[in-house]
Formats: C-alpha cells, structure tokens, sequence
C-alpha cells in the first residue's frame, strides 16, 4: 500500500487535481467544463453526514442552517515529509463580481465550521464587504440578514493533508416545496420571503446544469427513511 501512494499514480493525480483546480479558479470553466464529482440529494438526505467521513472536518450543524450556495471541497494528501494539516476557505464569485477570493485559513479542524459559516454570509449578501464577515461569532452570524436565500457562486474548501487526493462539488438540498427551506432565523420550517418558486427552480436548474455535463461524475445521496419523499428534478 506504501508503495502505491508514493508510486508514479500517486504524485500524478495530486498533480492534476492542482492543474485541474487552478483552471478551476481563472474562470476556465465558463469556456470548458473540467472533471469533476458532484454530491445531489434532497434537503436532510445525509449528505453532510458523508461529506463529513469523506473529508474528516465538520460542517455548520446550527439550527436552520443548510448549505445555501455550492461548496468545491479539494482534498490533497500533501507532502508524505510534512505531515501538517492546513485548510483554506475561498470565495469564488462566478456570477456576480468575478473570480476567486481567499476569505481564510486555519490549521485546526476545530475552526472549519465557523470558518465556512462566516464565507457562505459573505456569499449570500454580494454587495457587503467580504472583510464584514471575517471574525463574526457563531451568534452573530445567526443573527445576521442575508441579501439573497441561495447563490451559484462557491465557496472552496482546500485541505491539505487529507486521507485522500478527490475534489467534488456540495450542492444545495434539492426541495419540492419552498415551505421545506428553513428560515435562516428559525429552527421552524417555514416559507421563505425571496422568490418562493424561483428558489425551487434556481436549486433545480442547479443540480440539472451539473448533471447535465459529460465531464460531471454525479454522486447522489439519499434518506434510507423517506426514499418516496425524493422530489424529482425534472
């Protein structure tokens, strides 16, 4: 086993996933769609869950918090001499100020999720200062309001001594409904204010966009309790 991650199919995909990831940031997916895995389910079908035992950090879990915007999640195994682990969040603003942002770092898996709580705001309100939501608290976060419910735009999660060497794409729960988006204030489930239809099918289209790429590898997440409950996203 030593043998292979240090032999030649080692050193080459890490090498590729890096290739692959700075195309990814200088805007070359508008032109050619590059390889990649992309995480589908609907709303509470697990899929935090498995993006968690995949990349070994914990994600937001605070009350009505669900992932609003896509997140990239670049795992790399790093240098085999230097054992340290590091990650670093970005902002990637594909449709609306351009190009990517580093919002953050940390060495301590501790911090991730206040970390990608604080980038995910700076996402959902595109006209407010990135630098606003740098060292927000957890309360403070809760509390704050959000210019839009749902954004294509992504947040990149970068760790660097991972298990393994793989990049996926987190999207948004897919809903029926819009009473099922929890209120960014609330644990209830209730009606959001923006759009109602349009944030099921802008969540929809989303999904449909990625499927829809030859170069997309889909990975679908789904609740062993609610397998009839799975709205269709055609």
């Amino acid at each position: 086993m030593s043998t292979f991650r240090g032999g030649v199919y080692d050193r080459q995909s890490q090498k590729y996933i890096s290739i692959v990831q700075k195309l990814r940031a200088c805007g070359l997916e508008e032109v050619i769609k590059l390889p990649k895995i992309a995480v589908i389910g609907n709303q509470s079908a697990g899929k935090s869950s498995l993006l968690e035992a995949i990349s070994q950090v914990r994600l937001p879990r605070a009350s009505g918090t669900c992932t609003r915007c896509p997140m990239e999640v670049v795992l790399r195994r790093g240098d085999p001499d230097n054992a340290q682990w590091s990650c670093t969040v970005s902002l990637r603003f594909e449709s609306t100020k351009g190009g990517t942002i580093e919002f953050g770092k940390t060495a301590t898996k501790e911090s991730v999720p206040d970390l990608l709580r604080r980038a995910q705001l700076a996402i959902l309100n595109p006209t407010a200062k990135i630098t606003d939501f740098h060292n927000l608290t957890e309360s403070e976060c809760k509390d704050w309001s959000k210019e839009v419910n749902f954004s294509k735009d992504l947040i990149v999660l970068e760790i660097v001594g991972a298990d393994v060497d793989v990049t996926f794409v987190d999207l948004p729960g897919i809903i029926a409904r819009t009473d099922l988006v929890p209120h960014s204030t609330s644990s209830n489930w209730m009606l959001i204010s923006q759009g109602q239809e349009h944030m099921v099918d802008l969540i929809r289209g989303l999904a449909v966009s990625y499927i829809e790429q030859p170069e997309c590898m889909i990975l679908v997440t789904i609740s062993m309790r609610g397998l009839h409950d799975l709205p269709s996203i055609y």
